[in-house]
């Protein structure tokens, strides 16, 4: 359920200085930025996909009548994509909403089916998440299966470099979990062995280098885990339960986002940097001009409150009930 920016899926904002021959100029100051949020409100007896944009709810995208929850949203321009699901009554169908409208669903309802990550490229909505027991990639409303849905599968996050499109998740194989990655549709490679449980939560690609998050059951404990294409670049040490939810590369800078003995953290280059919550998730991440954003839910009593951290400090919350799952920083024009 991961997922992205700009979850998660996610883009790197790149700012450029000009130079003359003469004198260098100025750098242009920081441009101003909407912070946009999916998420989930639980206030109500059903849960409710809801936007967020700057700490104020934006709109719902279903009426409480049924469970939803949005996972993952892009901006694209002045449009904004969120994917999710709404249960129809008897199952979970996986849909994508633009705007304040659903622009499509993705399954037919008859079987549970999810959409985790959603990434816009050159105005084509790719899609990633699962149908039964496929991993699904959508390319507008065109579905590709990741595996043969032989075993149980799904596809966590998605991330379009170019023409090349990336998805991360897992497949299991009859005895346990593989974290995997497929590059246009076709396995590009697995990343555990399948002698433990495995998955892979989040993607980053930056140049030719592919970064996924997960995790790996070492026989006691969950590990948390980033890879650097098929190596591993980010560890913890086994002694607690640890999960990633969320990568991001900046410059040679490697963030992680997850949580490590149920508190949640943010590492950099392999160092703790921040704990965000003593009980929590941050489930996505965005790092724009230095400043480190995280989305997630923090553990307040027997309750869930949906927040926003900006560098380790919670910036606001946005329901006393209900998780923020995906975050986007979209600069004004």
């Amino acid at each position: 359920m991961k997922k992205v920016i700009l979850v998660g899926a996610a883009v790197a904002a790149m700012l450029a200085t000009g130079f003359t021959a003469c004198k260098p100029t100025p750098p242009e100051p920081p441009k101003e930025v909407d912070i946009y949020v999916a998420g989930s409100d639980n206030t109500g007896a059903k849960s409710v996909a809801k936007v967020w944009k700057n700490g104020k709810e934006l709109y719902d995208l279903t009426t409480g009548d049924n469970h939803a929850e949005a996972y993952s949203l892009f901006v694209a321009g002045s449009d904004v994509y969120t994917a999710g699901y709404e249960n129809n009554g008897t199952k979970d169908v996986a849909k994508v909403w633009k705007n304040d409208g659903e622009l499509y669903a993705l399954s037919t309802g008859d079987k549970n089916a999810y959409a985790h990550s959603v990434f816009v490229s050159e105005d084509k909505v790719y899609t990633a998440g699962r149908d039964g027991n496929f991993a699904k990639l959508w390319k507008n409303k065109s579905a590709t299966n990741l595996t043969t849905g032989t075993n149980e599968a799904a596809a966590n996050s998605v991330f379009v470099a170019g023409s090349k499109v990336y998805t991360a998740g897992y497949e299991f194989n009859g005895t346990k979990n593989v974290a995997k990655v497929w590059k246009k549709g076709s396995e590009l490679y697995a990343l555990t062995t399948g002698d433990n449980n495995a998955e892979a939560y989040s993607l980053f690609v930056a140049g030719e280098d592919v970064y996924t998050g997960g995790e790996e059951y070492n026989g006691s404990n969950w590990v948390a885990k980033v890879w650097k294409n098929k190596k591993v670049v980010f560890k913890t040490d086994g002694s607690k339960d640890a999960y990633v939810y969320s990568v991001y590369v900046a410059g040679e800078d490697i963030y992680v986002a997850g949580e490590e003995g149920d508190v949640a953290k943010v590492w950099k280059n392999g160092e703790e940097l921040y704990e965000l919550a003593d009980k929590g998730i941050p489930f996505s991440m965005v790092v724009y001009n230095g400043d480190v954003y995280v989305a997630g839910y923090e553990g307040e009593g027997l309750d869930f409150v949906a927040k926003v951290w900006k560098n380790g400090k919670e910036l606001y919350a946005l329901a006393d009930k209900g998780a923020a799952y995906s975050i986007f920083i979209a600069e004004r024009p």
